[in-house]
């Protein structure tokens, strides 16, 4: 888990934005952020502060100097030296990876501040408070406590990556990897509309601002088509037609995505399933083709794209229907409708087969 490495997988995984919040400590922040910055990987300064309560509560900040004075009252009240027998050394480290120093601190341990003194703390510096993985039975704020306290004015809750909940108790809800080792990275992850991956932006989305927003439900397809219609409007498509076709027989899923977009030549075509290569300077979601790529091929399926300049792109995905890992489809209506509120000048087309039989279609013919 050296800076490194960690940007390099994020990437890998088409993700637009991290945040890092170690458990009790800042100290390698400024490392990871320094190595996405190589990446052009977005790093939100973050913190996982222990309450006397034994609740985690996640602190984002915009600035690494507000969650250096964020780290500064949480060692204040945090007891106790670590011991490296027991716990491994806790290293401190450079953007390329090399220790620089070692945290003498319990950082597995409790501080002694309350829920209400960590909200407010991280509130005094600019910060969002996020209630960690409120759903767990260890460190979580509902399996510590039973509920969420009112008055709290929690920013955002965080739910594991089975929980799917879009919002609790009137809180928006977010979701993320809570990652301890690299292969674990991008599992889980919360998808913000927002217009630049940056910590104002997730203010925004949290609150509902402009337009911005989150949702936590990664794992269906509709959240990929959303992602390729989206690149296809940037790349000035007015129309766009959408088809999946289930195939019992042949245990097949289809999907085709066509657009009158501008096209790929060859090269544009090679690195298309690239995930450190982009054509768009700003991006609203961040799964894209290579991430559909590898849910087709973890459901026994393929992908294929065929384009040219000028003469648009047609992405075809295809899947075995009955894989236990095929992703669900997930809210194609919702996805239809959100593309159709923000583009209203857009030709979108849409159509489900099954069997070779239509039931669903966009905008419906007319009888």
């Amino acid at each position: 888990m050296v800076p490194t490495a960690i940007v390099r997988q994020a990437k890998a995984l088409g993700l637009d934005m991290i945040g890092i919040c170690d458990h009790n400590s800042a100290e390698n922040v400024a490392a990871v952020a320094e190595a996405g910055r190589r990446v052009s990987l977005s790093v939100i300064p973050g913190i996982e502060v222990t309450s006397r309560e034994e609740v985690h509560v996640l602190g984002l900040f915009e600035a690494e100097d507000d969650l250096a004075r964020m780290q500064t009252v949480v060692h204040e009240h945090l007891p106790g030296e670590n011991d490296e027998e027991a716990f491994g050394p806790q290293t401190i480290v450079d953007p390329w990876d090399q220790t620089v120093g070692v945290n003498t601190k319990l950082l597995i341990g409790a501080t002694g501040l309350t829920l209400e003194q960590i909200v407010e703390s991280i509130h005094e510096f600019g910060g969002l408070a996020v209630a960690a993985h409120i759903d767990r039975p260890s460190f979580g704020l509902i399996g510590q406590l039973g509920f969420v306290p009112k008055g709290l004015a929690f920013d955002a809750l965080e739910v594991s990556p089975k929980a799917r909940a879009e919002t609790r108790d009137d809180f928006p809800v977010v979701t993320s990897s809570d990652a301890h080792c690299l292969n674990d990275i991008g599992k889980s992850s919360t998808l913000f509309y927002v217009e630049a991956a940056d910590f104002e932006e997730i203010g925004k989305a949290l609150r509902g601002e402009g337009g911005r927003g989150v949702s936590t439900n990664m794992e269906d397809l509709s959240l990929h088509i959303l992602d390729i219609v989206e690149n296809s409007i940037a790349a000035s498509a007015n129309r766009i037609k959408i088809l999946i076709a289930e195939d019992t027989r042949k245990d097949l899923l289809s999907l085709e995505i066509e657009d009158n977009g501008n096209g790929m030549d060859a090269a544009a075509r090679e690195k298309a399933l690239d995930p450190f290569f982009t054509s768009r300077t700003t991006r609203r979601v961040g799964l894209g083709l290579p991430l559909l790529a590898q849910a087709a091929r973890e459901s026994g399926g393929s992908l294929e794209i065929d384009s040219e300049p000028g003469r648009g792109t047609k992405v075809k995905a295809r899947f075995q229907l009955s894989h236990p890992d095929r992703k669900p489809l997930g809210d194609i209506a919702e996805t239809l409708s959100m593309v159709s509120y923000g583009c209203s000048e857009l030709d979108l087309r849409f159509e489900y087969w099954k069997d070779s039989t239509l039931v669903a279609e966009h905008p419906p013919a007319p009888r």
